[in-house]
């Protein structure tokens, strides 16, 4: 399946990876393809092909959704892990693990918004790329799992560090110790996701990217500290977090995307953000 871009691009990372970008927007898809088993899951290799395309459309987005084929991502190839040898499996998860922390900080570290747009279902480390996204946006039949515990092995990819901050400690215990599909509704009422879309499989990419071409359309510098704000909300005390909201409104308000906002606003017309 290729997004249907008009005059846009397509760039390939890995055999597993693109991105589809269409300037005209300023929106970018970033791709996990399934396997010729139809299956999507990563490696090492594959984290490392995101990481890169998440590099090279770090200044050149306005918007970023993170999309997979089939299903989102249901993890890990465990069938590769299976096959190596015992001994040598850890330094294989280690791998992966490093390589999926840098993608997750590639994510982070974007100004633009980054959507997850899900079909199928997002498990294990699949779900933990999920959650390092600003947004989510699921299809109906959706579904997400954390897997790990099922698997005998403790989760990563940030699944503990975001699933705490999005339900709380006790759902998250819940949702981690007891491995079963979370489905869209269940997730929008858990506060895991923020929107749940219908429709076929067309009308769902349609409705992604016409939320994607709206959030492109916003000022992207201003997005970026949001972000920041957002983060250190659940992690500082109040004092410095009131400081930290000083230090960057004011920062904003130095900026020729405040002073645009501004005029549009007393002007009563739609600002025109670079």
């Amino acid at each position: 399946m290729s997004l249907d871009l008009t005059n846009g691009e397509t760039l390939r990372y890995h055999e597993d990876v693109r991105t589809d970008i269409d300037p005209d927007t300023g929106v970018a898809w970033l791709v996990m393809e399934a396997d010729e088993n139809d299956v999507n899951t990563f490696t090492a290799t594959s984290v490392d092909a995101l990481t890169d395309a998440v590099t090279d459309l770090k200044d050149e987005v306005q918007c970023l959704v993170l999309y997979g084929e089939n299903d989102f991502s249901v993890g890990a190839d465990l069938v590769d892990i299976q096959d190596t040898p015992q001994e040598l499996r850890p330094p294989k998860i280690d791998n992966t693990a490093a390589a999926s922390n840098r993608f997750i900080q590639a994510l982070r570290s974007l100004d633009a918004p980054v959507v997850a747009a899900i079909e199928g279902t997002a498990a294990g480390g699949g779900l933990g790329f999920a959650l390092a996204c600003d947004m989510i946006v699921m299809h109906e039949e959706a579904s997400l799992n954390t897997a790990y515990a099922r698997i005998g092995l403790t989760p990563d990819n940030g699944t503990p560090f975001f699933l705490t901050r999005a339900v709380g400690p006790y759902r998250a215990r819940d949702l981690l110790f007891d491995p079963r599909p979370i489905a869209a509704s269940e997730a929008k009422n858990l506060g895991i996701t923020d929107r749940i879309l219908t429709g076929s499989h067309t009308e769902f990419l349609d409705e992604a990217s016409e939320l994607a071409v709206r959030l492109a359309k916003g000022p992207t510098d201003v997005y970026g500290k949001i972000k920041l704000l957002v983060d250190s909300a659940s992690q500082s005390q109040l004092d410095d977090h009131l400081e930290f909201e000083r230090e960057m409104i004011r920062t904003a308000s130095e900026s020729d995307t405040f002073d645009e906002g501004l005029n549009a606003f007393v002007g009563k017309r739609e600002p025109e953000w670079d």
